[in-house]
């Protein structure tokens, strides 16, 4: 009896975790698939600003208007670079969309129930190392910064399918309203069935840990601040679910301090186990690594940072 009421438990939790995310999870890959379809990149680079702050502004905040999810977004911004849009636009676009769009800013909200706090925390913790790689790297000329003879579609796999916002250069684009209408929903169909499995997946391992760890082995990691957000970091990298959705199931970890759930939302989107092949895959080896490393010591000291001036309360 007691069995089956804790496997109704863990269940009802991971039922209720999709049931959250899944409509903006949907909502981003139709985002997602429609600019593929109808908004090519070429010649959005004579739109950006000249000056190198400009240029790095630009790719923090370009995901307002072409929002994306970390999924996608390594051979988009490949195909970005091959486009001749500016190495820091490019960068920081890498970093800093998955998180600030639309999308993921009103999923945080909802997911944390209007914590404005959290919310403007989150876009803090990518901004940061955005702009550092950005400034740092983006000085470099793009053949430096990709990996020499890389073949995109031998590192991401081949697609087929138009409007999956993949990245890759797609034979034909469609004509005629209907036929775009057909690619976009074909695509975000597609981009939704793939993704929906990781978000069970983070689903089903955030209702486990609620369900089958101990209590105080629980309150323990969550009492002490730094192991509380080592531990999420640590979750959200193993987990890989997409930016979409994954502030619900950090929302899920009610008894850990609100900068721990930061560290989750914050990390996940730039570091997790999706993104670290792609990052060799595409980028040099000196890049990829800076893509790793600088956004998990910068997200560990905003968390830090955030515990400090909120306290563990902010978000329950």
């Amino acid at each position: 009896m007691l069995f089956d009421s804790t496997l109704a438990l863990f269940a009802t939790i991971t039922t209720a975790i999709v049931l959250e995310a899944a409509p903006f999870l949907l909502l981003g890959c139709l985002l997602s698939a429609a600019f593929e379809v109808y908004a090519p990149a070429d010649g959005l680079e004579r739109w950006l600003p000249r000056s190198a702050l400009g240029q790095t502004l630009a790719g923090c905040f370009a995901g307002i208007l072409l929002p994306t999810c970390e999924c996608g977004v390594v051979p988009l911004v490949r195909r970005l670079l091959a486009k001749g849009v500016p190495q820091r636009t490019a960068l920081a676009f890498l970093l800093a969309a998955p998180v600030a769009n639309p999308v993921v800013l009103a999923s945080t909200w909802v997911a944390f129930r209007g914590d404005l706090p959290l919310t403007i925390g989150r876009v803090v913790c990518v901004l940061i190392p955005a702009v550092i790689i950005a400034m740092v790297y983006g000085r470099l000329p793009a053949h430096k910064l990709l990996r020499g003879g890389v073949d995109l579609n031998a590192a991401v796999g081949s697609c087929s399918v138009a409007g999956c916002g993949c990245g890759h250069e797609h034979a034909e684009r469609p004509k005629g309203f209907f036929a775009g209408l057909r690619a976009v929903l074909t695509g975000a169909g597609v981009e939704f069935l793939h993704m929906g499995a990781f978000l069970i997946a983070g689903a089903m391992a955030a209702a486990a840990i609620k369900t089958f760890m101990p209590a105080d082995w629980l309150h323990s990691m969550a009492a002490a601040p730094v192991i509380a957000i080592g531990s999420m970091m640590l979750l959200a990298v193993l987990l890989s679910v997409c930016s979409e959705a994954d502030a619900f199931v950090a929302a899920s970890f009610v008894s850990f301090p609100a900068a721990a759930r930061l560290s989750f939302v914050g990390l996940g989107p730039m570091v997790d186990l999706k993104l670290i092949p792609l990052f060799f895959a595409v980028f040099s080896r000196r890049l990829a690594l800076a893509l790793c490393l600088i956004p998990i010591v910068s997200v560990f000291f905003t968390a830090l940072a955030f515990h400090a001036l909120f306290g563990p309360g902010v978000g329950l």
